[in-house]
């Protein structure tokens, strides 16, 4: 009688069951790291996008700064000289050359905000991407100063600029300026523009307090563009700071 050998599979050691598994797990991992490495290159590249963007945005700026300030320094000027003449006003002199001068104690040049890279950090939350916190404080810090900015040409000029219109309307006998009323008008606000206006002129009034009042507000407008003057300098200053470091820091022209 044959006996017939029962073949049987070796049974494979609990080894090799650790060495597959931690291989699998080798393998998963490193996949992990992979990914979690190319998330963070892409995001490092997002934040200095987001740099070079505020970069150009603070350049834009500066332009701006670069023809405000002059502009607020001939205005200083300006106002200077027409207070001198209101104090020559009198029914000989008639309105002793300020018609000239009638635009600019309440018309002024705008700064815009070049905030383009601001909004899009804060809608898309595009800030958590910048880790350094340095630069992160130097972003918040110049948008902080800008807003400022913003709300001392508002509190200072803007609030006084209707009264100071609506004064200058009692005192002025506009008649002899017709081109004031064209959109000529309008879009030179600011800049120095001849709208026929008389060398010498007549006022509705030489009321000595009426004209001490114009006075008073126009060196009272004097005084807050001065103090706008003085922040746009200022301000100014803290761009080419946050140039300065951001283009050191991410070696950005």
């Amino acid at each position: 009688m044959e006996v017939h050998a029962h073949s049987h599979t070796a049974r494979k050691k609990w080894t090799h069951y650790f060495w597959e598994f931690l291989m699998l797990f080798l393998a998963v991992f490193c996949g992990f790291l992979a990914e979690y490495q190319l998330e963070h290159m892409i995001e490092k590249q997002k934040a200095r996008q987001y740099i070079s963007s505020f970069l150009q945005d603070l350049e834009i700026d500066n332009t701006q700064f670069d023809l405000l300030i002059p502009a607020f320094i001939e205005k200083d000027q300006l106002l200077d000289t027409l207070l001198q003449k209101i104090r020559g006003i009198n029914p000989s002199t008639g309105a002793n050359g300020i018609y000239k001068y009638y635009r600019q104690p309440f018309t002024y040049p705008d700064f815009i905000y070049t905030d383009r890279t601001i909004q899009q950090l804060k809608n898309s939350g595009g800030m958590r991407l910048i880790a350094d916190k340095g630069t992160s404080d130097s972003i918040t810090g110049y948008d902080a100063s800008i807003r400022l900015l913003n709300i001392g040409i508002t509190e200072g000029v803007k609030d006084l600029r209707v009264p100071m219109m609506l004064f200058s309307f009692k005192l002025f006998d506009l008649t002899c300026c017709p081109k004031l009323g064209t959109a000529t008008a309008a879009s030179n606000s600011f800049v120095s523009a001849e709208f026929n206006f008389p060398d010498k002129g007549i006022l509705l009034t030489y009321d000595k307090k009426i004209l001490t009042e114009y006075f008073n507000s126009v060196q009272e407008m004097k005084r807050q563009f001065a103090i706008y003057l003085e922040n746009l300098i200022a301000v100014k200053k803290h761009n080419a700071r946050v140039r300065d470091f951001l283009q050191r820091k991410y070696h950005l022209k």
